[in-house]
């Protein structure tokens, strides 16, 4: 099933147009996406690996994906977390962090404070093959290594600071 984005402008206001994901932007044309970032009360972050069939395939993540049309990100990060993981948040759970803008999209950044055991979560098999609980020493060792997506290791380091 085709996924639908709203368009915005440059200074994040709808312009009333929609496009299919995958089909080209206009110059001066934005969508919307987000990322979630699980953390525990013993401070450690949920992350996933990508199914090897995806772009960037088989590397380490924080989840998170576009806003479709009509949604809010708060919306799509509860749907994310949902669709990914097959974890329950409710609308009070993610906060906003930080909001990311680069090229042609704005990327808002929630954390989760979440206690959950992975056996409990239920992975969506065609975007996720496994998660993890890691500290933040480990994920610094998995992005040093290459072993976990760069773009989502640098917006870890620039927004850390706001957990």
């Amino acid at each position: 099933m085709a996924e639908y984005w709203d368009i915005y402008d440059r200074d994040r206001n709808l312009t009333g147009r929609t496009i299919r994901r995958g089909d080209p932007f206009q110059e001066g044309e934005y969508y919307v996406c987000c990322d979630f970032w699980v953390m525990n009360s013993a401070g450690q972050f949920l992350i996933s690996r990508r199914h090897p069939a995806k772009k960037r395939g088989g590397l380490w993540e924080f989840g998170g994906g576009g806003v479709l049309a009509g949604e809010t990100t708060l919306q799509a990060v509860i749907r994310e977390v949902g669709e990914e993981l097959g974890l329950r948040v409710t609308e009070k759970e993610p906060r906003l962090l930080a909001t990311y803008a680069n090229k042609n999209y704005f990327l808002d950044v929630f954390l989760i404070r979440k206690d959950a055991r992975i056996s409990d979560l239920r992975l969506q098999p065609e975007e996720v093959t496994e998660a993890k609980w890691v500290t933040e020493e480990e994920l610094f060792r998995m992005m040093d290594s290459g072993e976990f997506i760069h773009s989502d290791a640098v917006r870890f380091q620039l927004y850390r600071h706001l957990i």
